[in-house]
């Protein structure tokens, strides 16, 4: 039994020194700021968002969604998800202005925001 662990305690180092030290898993970090009020903290990964309300309609509600990303140019981008309360999210995101679009359709209706990101890293 001990050998099982220290096996399994070997492989979880590893793997956690592969995330860390190899840098594989690049981390974003944004405040998003809405024209709606709205503001998230957001962080991207390559193939994940992770937002928490921090003021506005989502204040204290977080989420991590899997995302699609298509980049338009070197820094612009369109990231897509679902989010579990069934709203489509559509952001176009550029970074060189830390400019923001974001686009969503909810089950009770349609919303456009325009917004500005600070860069946290």
């Amino acid at each position: 039994m001990k050998i099982i662990v220290a096996i399994l305690a070997g492989i979880l180092c590893l793997s956690l020194g592969n995330i860390y030290a190899g840098g594989k898993t690049k981390l974003e970090h944004y405040i998003f700021r809405y024209d709606t009020g709205d503001t998230y903290d957001v962080k991207l990964s390559e193939n994940a968002i992770t937002w928490t309300g921090l003021e506005g309609s989502d204040t204290g509600q977080s989420e991590t969604d899997l995302i699609k990303r298509k980049k338009l140019s070197n820094d612009v981008e369109v990231i897509q998800w679902n989010e579990n309360s069934k709203t489509f999210v559509t952001l176009v995101f550029d970074r060189a202005h830390l400019r923001t679009v974001s686009s969503g359709k909810t089950p009770n209706g349609n919303w456009l925001a325009y917004g500005v990101a600070e860069d946290i890293f």
